[in-house]
C-alpha cells in the first residue's frame, strides 16, 4: 500500500509542478491524485526495480568477494589469516566508498529518468535513455544544480535538527503534565510500579503524536521542495536542448 502511495504521489507531484508551469493554474488535491494514478506511476516502479535490483545484487556479490580473503584462516597460518583480514578490511572500505559514489550518481540520474517518464510519458527503457541523454549533454548545468541542492540539503538538515529538538522539548512538556497527573491519581489507589505504568501509558502516545506528526509533515514539505526543484530543472534542461537544436 505504501509503495503504491509513494509512486502515485511522486507522479502526481511531478505532473502538478509541470502542469502549473505550463498553464499557471493550481490543481486541487483530488485532481493531483487523478494525475498521479496512471501508467507512469507503475513505470516509475519498474524503472527503480530495473536499476536497483542489479545494483543490490552486484554489491552483495562484491561484499562476498571482499570476505573471500578471510578463507586464508582455514590454512591454519596466523600470518596468512592476518593478511586476509587486512585485505578484507581494505576491500570493504573501498566498496563502501564505491557504493556512496554510485548511490549519488544513480540518485541524480533517477530524478531525470522519472521526469522523462512522467513529463514526456515515455516507456521504461526510453525514459532511462532520455534521462541519461539529458544529463550527459548538459552535465555542467546538472552538476551545478546538484551542488546547489547539496548546500540546500545541508541547511535543511540543520534546520530539521533544530526543529526536532524543539519538538522534543514541547512533547516532553505536553506529554509530561498529563502523564504526571495520571500517575499521581493512580498512586492514590495503587502502589508499586502500576502508577508509573499508568503515567507511561498516558504520556508516551501524546509524546509520540506531538513529535512524529510535525516531523513527518516537515519531512514531506522538504521532499516536495526537492522534487519541485528537480522538475523545474528538468524543464529548463529540456528547454536548453530545444534552444540549441533550433
Amino acid at each position: 500500500v505504501f509503495t503504491v502511495i509513494r509512486y502515485v504521489s511522486e507522479t502526481a507531484l511531478i505532473r502538478l509542478v509541470d502542469d502549473h508551469e505550463e498553464t499557471g493554474e493550481k490543481r486541487s488535491l483530488g485532481r493531483g491524485i487523478q494525475m498521479g494514478w496512471s501508467r507512469s506511476a507503475f513505470r516509475l516502479f519498474l524503472i527503480d526495480l530495473l536499476i536497483g535490483l542489479p545494483l543490490v545484487i552486484g554489491f552483495i556479490l562484491l561484499f562476498l568477494l571482499a570476505l573471500a580473503p578471510l578463507l586464508l584462516w582455514a590454512t591454519g597460518s596466523e600470518a596468512a589469516g592476518a593478511i586476509g583480514t587486512l585485505v578484507t578490511i581494505g576491500w570493504i572500505f573501498f566498496f563502501i566508498l564505491l557504493a556512496i559514489v554510485v548511490a549519488v550518481v544513480i540518485t541524480l540520474l533517477m530524478r531525470f529518468f522519472h521526469r522523462a517518464c512522467v513529463i514526456e510519458e515515455l516507456g521504461v527503457i526510453e525514459s532511462i535513455k532520455r534521462g541519461f541523454h539529458l544529463v550527459r549533454e548538459h552535465l555542467g548545468d546538472v552538476a551545478i544544480m546538484w551542488l546547489i541542492m547539496v548546500g540546500v540539503g545541508i541547511a535543511l538538515a540543520l534546520a530539521t535538527i533544530i526543529a526536532v529538538i524543539l519538538l522534543v522539548l514541547i512533547a516532553i512538556v505536553l506529554a509530561g503534565v498529563p502523564a504526571f497527573l495520571a500517575g499521581g491519581l493512580a498512586s492514590l489507589a495503587f502502589e508499586g510500579p502500576l502508577p508509573w505504568i499508568v503515567g507511561a501509558v498516558v504520556g508516551i502516545p501524546i509524546f509520540m503524536l506531538v513529535l512524529i506528526v510535525p516531523t513527518l509533515f516537515l519531512g514531506g514539505l522538504i521532499e516536495v521542495f526537492k522534487s519541485s526543484v528537480w522538475t523545474l530543472t528538468y524543464r529548463e534542461v529540456r528547454a536548453l536542448e530545444g534552444a540549441e537544436s533550433s
